[in-house]
């Protein structure tokens, strides 16, 4: 049974070039990642209106990268109202001026594990770390890693060394990234060590992280015999 932490955890953290749905459903095409490419072929007139768009967008600020990072942003501000439609729309658009810019994949994988579909977050979050070039955003995405993989780990417990890897990872990076040492006192609730959970903490706390919860805290002493 899924423990009611990470569930509850792992949800907490998240948050115009067609309108044709996907194969016999009402999806629209637009609200899958990359457009559902390479599996679903993109057709020639949305092809086109592709190329427009990407056109008009290099004509007004001149370059697709920048580009790709503002529609990004835009993602997660409708990421954050948790409109996430209107995100991953975005989010879309952001991949479109620049497939090498691990923005949108990250995106990606944060509207996937809103909607339950954890292995394809995480391989939309692997694919964001191979690119990321960026030691400051890096922290906090190796730190959602850490959080699904943590999920991950409660059907296969392989997983929880992946998750410990990545927060270690986090905050070898950023040792003063309250939110690293919050997850992953989470984390290590879920698997069990408790000692090691609270020294997380105890960390977290030093470093004004968000308060934890208190059912959180008094089951974790509860389980050290507090």
């Amino acid at each position: 049974m899924k423990n009611i932490w990470t569930i509850a955890f792992l949800l907490g953290f998240l948050v115009l070039t067609g309108c044709m749905t996907s194969g016999g459903n009402k999806t629209r095409i637009d609200n899958i990642p990359m457009y559902g490419q390479p599996e679903i072929v993109r057709p020639d007139a949305l092809k086109q209106v592709d190329q427009d768009f990407i056109a008009k967008v290099e004509k007004e600020l001149g370059s697709r990268e920048e580009a790709s990072k503002r529609w990004w942003a835009q993602g997660e501000h409708f990421m954050s109202q948790g409109n996430i439609d209107y995100a991953m729309r975005r989010y879309n658009q952001s991949w479109l001026l620049d497939p090498s810019n691990y923005q949108p994949y990250w995106g990606f994988a944060r509207v996937m594990l809103e909607q339950g579909k954890l292995d394809k977050g995480l391989t939309y979050l692997e694919k964001a770390e191979k690119l990321i070039n960026d030691n400051f955003q890096k922290v906090a995405l190796l730190s959602d890693m850490g959080t699904a993989y943590t999920y991950k780990g409660q059907s296969d417990k392989t997983y929880f060394s992946k998750a410990n890897s990545k927060f270690k990872e986090s905050i070898s990076i950023d040792p003063k990234y309250p939110d690293s040492w919050r997850r992953w006192a989470y984390s290590l609730y879920e698997q069990g060590k408790y000692t090691e959970a609270l020294e997380k903490v105890e960390k977290a706390k030093s470093l004004n992280s968000q308060p934890f919860s208190p059912k959180f805290i008094s089951d974790l002493n509860a389980k050290l015999g507090k």
